[in-house]
């Protein structure tokens, strides 16, 4: 699950440096930019959803930085 998580982040980043290079190449006038950049926000939206979900299954466990003193 770890993994997916980490592949799918890395794809959010993919499509934001598309994102960027469209809206360089084409002046901000081309439709790509919004596209890629809604893909984007898909993505996030459906990971933060999924991280959401897998949590309150039991699938990723949270921990804290802080340790705990008993």
């Amino acid at each position: 699950m770890k993994i997916f998580i980490v592949i799918v982040l890395l794809f959010i980043i993919y499509n934001l440096i598309l994102a960027m290079f469209y809206m360089i190449r084409d002046k901000g006038q081309g439709k790509n930019t919004v596209k890629f950049l809604t893909v984007r926000i898909a993505v996030s939206f459906g990971l933060f959803i999924l991280i959401i979900v897998a949590l309150k299954m039991g699938w990723l466990q949270a921990h804290s930085i802080l340790p705990k003193y008993q």
